[in-house]
């Protein structure tokens, strides 16, 4: 009898999925998580840009990126899509960190500070000074569809945004009642954040900001430091500073500060060259390397919660070094810029194959509705991915929908989980692949000599 139990018992564990199989997919565990190791001798040379193309790519990034100081009204952020927000959250008001229902009067009361009556009230131009987050409402409490993790609990924070860098540009659009809060455009989308994290600049602040020289970081968590050695900020891959000087060891940048009448002032501030280059940094296999590995196994977050990046926030950054502009939401990201290649209506042997075909490694990326992937090149015959992703969807055998939870940035085929008994069954990656997009113009590959299915 008691036997019995047991193996009843024991067959319950294993439909229910409690006994777990090993923490770490199989491609995690058995692919190399080190982009050296798909750099083959043969391709280091190779600049699938080239010089001109790339130069031309990275002045139109600083364009784009300098915009807001060149507005004079809000262009994004319209009364009618601030508005919006506020009316989306109201549809469903979620759950706090506490785990509790937000209430009717937890809205209102944010929908009284923001004092939308006169929007907008400021139209002035601005600078971050600290590492902040653009909020869908001024708030920091979070907004979760369910009380409990997974899609639709934490860490998906539904007031996110995104994270901004110490020292991005910002159109301040409006000032809330209380004036804590300013909503804000930045070169990539809008939101609010803690008015205390941006001061105004000026004409003069802005003629010597735009000096059309710039560092950026290559390191994440690099500490930048003034003239008297004191820590000023952590900035991570991406960050961008005006350039002054190039020294030995170091390089002597320009960061911004508040001053007590919340202006923007400009100091001094120094950064290693291990941790800091020109931009752009030249677009080479070696150095597409470099960045990845630095973002091989960095931890995922949402909207770029606890300054982690998401899919296409790891993206966006890999790219920044090298001057290339992608948006900020995935989707944005692989038909708004490069060749779109539709995907949709190919069997996933068909998908592999168009993807090895025309991708370009460390500069093609590929797309399904909510996540984006950089393709890196191929092991086997078989394509390989980077991407910061949270997790797989899973069916237990009542057919509840769970994770299995990857939670970092990862090399992968286009097949992860597939040894999973569990896998949801339409949640094979390659199965819902929708489109890819070559960031590198096809003349500008075929002067250089690129073949498209160049592996590094």
């Amino acid at each position: 009898m008691k036997i019995k139990l047991f193996c009843c018992v024991l067959i319950l564990f294993f439909l229910s999925g409690c006994l777990q199989p090993p923490d770490t997919i199989k491609d995690v565990r058995e692919l190399p998580q080190d982009h050296a190791s798909y750099l083959k001798d043969t391709a280091k040379p190779i600049e699938p840009l080239g010089a001109e193309t790339q130069a031309q790519m990275d002045e139109d990034y600083n364009i784009i990126y300098f915009s807001v100081w060149h507005q004079h009204q809000p262009f994004h952020a319209s009364f009618d899509r601030v508005s919006f927000l506020f009316k989306k959250i109201g549809m469903n008001l979620g759950y706090g960190e506490n785990k509790k229902k937000h209430s009717a009067e937890w809205l209102e009361k944010l929908q009284q500070n923001a004092s939308l009556e006169n929007y907008p009230n400021a139209l002035h131009l601005a600078i971050t000074t600290r590492n902040t987050n653009l909020r869908m409402l001024p708030t920091q409490r979070p907004h979760f569809y369910k009380p409990d993790g997974d899609s639709s609990g934490w860490p998906f924070d539904n007031l996110q945004i995104s994270s901004v860098a110490a020292n991005t540009p910002v159109f301040v659009c409006h000032l809330s009642t209380d004036k804590a809060w300013a909503l804000v455009e930045t070169y990539f989308t809008f939101g609010w954040i803690p008015a205390e994290d941006c001061a105004r600049v000026d004409d003069k602040f802005i003629k010597t900001w735009e000096s059309g020289r710039y560092a950026v970081i290559i390191k994440d968590q690099t500490s930048v430091f003034d003239t008297d050695d004191n820590f000023c900020l952590k900035a991570s891959i991406g960050h961008i500073f005006p350039l002054v000087n190039e020294m030995p060891e170091k390089l002597e940048i320009l960061i911004a500060a508040t001053d007590k009448n919340n202006y923007a002032v400009i100091k001094h501030g120094f950064v290693s060259l291990q941790a800091a280059a020109l931009k752009p940094l030249p677009f080479n296999y070696l150095n597409a390397v470099k960045i990845a590995n630095e973002l091989i196994d960095q931890p995922y977050g949402w909207g770029g919660l606890y300054g982690n990046r998401d899919c296409s926030a790891m993206t966006k950054d890999f790219f920044i070094p090298f001057g290339i502009w992608l948006p900020r939401h995935s989707e944005d990201q692989v038909k708004e810029v490069g060749t779109y290649i539709n995907l949709q209506g190919l069997d996933p042997e068909q998908k592999e194959k168009v993807i090895l075909e025309k991708g370009i490694p460390y500069l093609s990326l590929l797309w399904r509705k909510g996540h984006i992937m950089l393709y890196i090149g191929e092991l086997n015959d078989r394509a390989l991915i980077f991407h910061n992703i949270w997790g797989l969807k899973t069916r237990d055998f009542r057919g509840r929908e769970g994770r299995k939870i990857i939670g970092k940035a990862v090399i992968t085929t286009l097949c992860p989980g597939a040894e999973l008994s569990c896998l949801d069954p339409g949640g094979l990656l390659i199965k819902t692949l929708s489109g890819m997009n070559v960031l590198a113009p096809e003349k500008q590959t075929q002067q250089n000599g690129i073949n498209p299915s160049t592996k590094p």
